[in-house]
Parts: C-alpha cells; structure tokens; sequence
C-alpha cells in the first residue's frame, strides 16, 4: 500500500487530540468496513487505511516517532525492524494476512473503539455474534374485536436453525386497541447469527372498516336518520352498540345534527381507566317526493306555525345586515 499522510487519511488536523483521532476513525472505519461493503476493494482498501493511520496516530510514543521521522520512525517507535503493519487480507491464523498488525492488537483497536459492534467475542467477519431482523405481521381484525379484544393464531415464516421456519403463534389481542398499533412479540423474529439473540416479531393492527360505527379517540360514533316527522313529534328509536343495544328516547322538536351521548359505551380506554362514550348523532331525513293530499296538509299547517328558534335567530341577523346597507 502506498504510503499516505496518516493525518490526511484519518481527516484530521496535525494538532488532533487523541479525542478527535478515536471519533474520526470511528466514524471512517464505520464507513469503509468490509462488512457493510461486501466485495468493495476500495472500501477494503480505506478501511485498511484507516485502521493503519489510526493504529499508528492513537500511540503517543508512535505518534511522536511519525511526526519526526515518518513511517520508519513510528515502526522503530514499535520496536519493529520489518516492513509496517500487514494488510495482506481478511483471513489467516495471523488476522490481517502478513503483517505484524496481529489480530490482538487488531481485537484491541476495535474492542476499544466499537465494543461488540464488529469484534464480536470470538473474532471478526462471519464469526461474531449478530442480533437477527425483526419481522412484521398484518393483521386483520373486527371492528368489534378492537372493542373487546380477541385472540388470533397467526402463520408466518421466519428463519431459524439456517433454513426457512413456518411458526404458529397465539396473538392476544387488547380491548381498544388501535388502527396501526404494533403488538411485540418478544424474540419471534429471525434467529441470530452466532448464538446471537432473535430478533422481535411485530404484529401490525388493520382494524376492518363498518358499515354503521366509526371512531374518535375512544368515542364510538353512531349517524342515525330519523323521519321529519318524529323529529317534531318526538319518538324512540333502538340503535346498535358495541356489544348489544339500547333503546334512545328523541325528544320532540330534536334538530338535524344534534348529538346524544350514551356513556361508557365506547372503546375501552388505556390501563383499564374505565370507557369512552357513544355519541349518537341524529340527521333529520326528509321526503324527496310528497303526494297532492300530503302537500296541502303542510301548506296548511305552515300556515300555524311560527318560526323556529334558529330561523328566526337567522333572520333578525339578516335583516340587521341589510339596514345596515341601505
């Protein structure tokens, strides 16, 4: 390998503290490592660099003997009388091939450094200890279920002892729960390389859509279409709940809109801190068409009423906005 200026390798001012040394090597030998650069010799290459520049920069006595001397003064500042550190490959009794730059020093430099992160306990690339992925799962529940929970038995695949696995587990599913919320299943996931740890295995919530309920935090919505009839009049009415139904008294002259509200009859809410409420919204439906007999019967009972507390409200406004305009 041709001979660089260490500094420039690393990145680094000639006046770099050891402090700046160990965090721009971290940062480049995370970088250019093999193993996040599979069959890449440059990034071999820089990463032999590095770790060359960083083994060399990171010893005070080394540091001194380049800075003076060059790359035979910090190999005499070693102790070494042969060529510098080896980086003839990844393999061999010896580490890094055929150099001095043994694989303890080399253990030494990124136990330090990175811990766990490449080193591992028992060597280096295809022989550490590795977490394995964490695996997601869809799955498709009631609209009732979300209410009062459920228990499901999915299948999925994952990889354990080397090969393709299918796994059957039993999925608690909370009351309430949420659409999106991630259940976790605590190492269900792919195994790990090495004795490594599994990874996790995330169930994903899809709750289905109804056809009549709809949701708000922990309030259960309910749209209910009366006649105009039994809006004036007033009348009962029998809705669905989440788990039966209820029976709801309109009263009469109940407007468009208005909202009734059924407590505790909602979604169950977090820590068991009792329910939400259904709130029960009333749209008042009126006839498109209307027989001769039926339109006199109106006409002449318009005739005897006055107006009703929003229309009139409404044209008092109004007709104070058009005095004003005159």
């Amino acid at each position: 390998m041709a001979k660089k200026d260490l500094y420039a390798v690393l990145e680094i001012s000639r006046t770099a503290s050891a402090e700046e040394i160990k965090k721009s090597f971290r940062k480049m030998a995370m970088k250019y490592h093999p193993d996040k650069n599979p069959g890449d010799k440059k990034a071999e290459e820089k990463f032999k660099e590095c770790t060359e520049a960083y083994e060399i920069l990171s010893d005070p006595k080394k540091r001194e003997m380049y800075d003076q001397f060059g790359f035979t003064g910090a190999q005499q500042g070693s102790g070494d009388s042969g060529p510098g550190p080896g980086f003839g490959g990844f393999g061999g009794a010896g580490g890094f091939g055929g150099g001095n730059f043994d694989n303890d020093s080399f253990q030494d430099i990124f136990g330090d450094i990175f811990g766990d992160v490449f080193g591992g306990q028992k060597g280096f690339r295809g022989q550490r200890k590795s977490r394995g992925s964490d695996l997601r799962y869809t799955l498709n529940i009631s609209f009732e279920d979300s209410a009062t929970g459920t228990e499901k038995t999915i299948s999925f695949l994952r990889q354990r002892n080397g090969r393709d696995e299918t796994a059957k587990l039993l999925v608690r599913v909370p009351a309430g729960v949420k659409q999106g919320q991630r259940l976790k299943l605590g190492s269900e996931g792919d195994a790990g390389l090495q004795g490594g740890p599994a990874g996790d295995l995330y169930v994903i919530i899809n709750i289905q859509e109804h056809p009549l309920f709809s949701r708000e935090e922990d309030d259960l919505l309910l749209d209910i279409p009366v006649t105009f009839i039994d809006a004036i009049l007033g009348s009962e009415v029998e809705v669905p709940t989440l788990t039966g139904k209820a029976v709801i008294k309109i009263p009469p002259g109940t407007h468009s809109g208005q909202i009734f509200r059924l407590k505790g009859k909602g979604f169950p809410r977090g820590g068991g801190f009792g329910s939400g409420d259904m709130l029960v919204k009333f749209l008042v439906d009126t006839p498109s068409t209307l027989t001769s007999r039926q339109r006199d019967l109106l006409q002449e009972f318009s005739k005897t009423i006055e107006d009703t507390p929003q229309v009139k409200s409404f044209k008092e406004k109004m007709n104070q906005i058009l005095r004003t305009r005159k």
